[in-house]
């Protein structure tokens, strides 16, 4: 199996498929703001449309592992757009 490892500092961080896609295109486009739409076709290949949480849901697995042992948030929520990849 492919791995999917990214390293934040000295941190190796092991992703999931769908966790490392999201996170490239992120980091293809920092700073910029992603709607849902676009973050759904480059992930899944398709809209889930707006009442699917899935994105909600890959997102919170993401933050979880890129903020362990309290590292500031890198996926910012632009409320009722989508998200947006700043370093603090």
């Amino acid at each position: 199996p492919v791995a999917h490892e990214v390293s934040r500092g000295e941190e190796i961080i092991e992703l999931t498929r769908t966790e490392f896609l999201l996170l490239e295109l992120f980091m293809l486009h920092p700073r910029h703001v992603l709607t849902r739409s676009v973050i759904f076709e480059h992930v899944w290949g398709y809209d889930f449309g707006s009442t699917s949480n899935s994105l909600e849901v890959y997102v919170g697995y993401l933050r979880r592992k890129t903020e362990a042992r309290g590292k500031p948030r890198l996926i910012h929520t632009v409320r009722a757009v989508g998200y947006v990849l700043k370093d603090t």
